[in-house]
């Protein structure tokens, strides 16, 4: 009986140490302006970040707004990690972008995709 209870101990215990995927629907933030975005949640309770409906990485800045973001390596004693800042440039849905800002996200966007293939070689 003391089998028993210590293994299904150990696997209710080994159930918690499973990742649980982020909640795949968007969600409508509203920016301290007033203005709504709404975002994604993208990962795990492990690792996660946020992206705009159309994949756009955002990170929120100091303020409280939702801006675009970029991947970032950030070093705590020996280990790496890699984090999301925010541009300074605040994100908006892909229907309310000027031409500008449409230009500069897919320019971030194609930097983003080559130094992420750079790394992987």
């Amino acid at each position: 009986m003391k089998k028993l209870l210590l293994i299904v101990a150990m696997s209710l215990l080994a159930m918690g140490a499973w990742a649980v995927p982020a909640n795949p629907r968007p969600m409508e933030y509203i920016q301290p302006n007033g203005d709504t975005l709404t975002i994604r949640l993208v990962g795990d309770e492990r690792f996660h970040f946020n992206t705009t409906v159309d994949g756009y990485l955002i990170a929120k800045n100091d303020k409280g707004y939702y801006c675009y973001a970029k991947w970032v390596e950030r070093r705590e004693g020996d280990k790496t990690y890699r984090v999301a800042r925010p541009t300074g440039r605040k994100a908006h849905d892909a229907q309310r972008r000027t031409k500008c800002e449409q230009r500069w996200v897919e320019k971030q966007k194609t930097k983003n995709d080559k130094a992420r293939t750079a790394k992987s070689k």
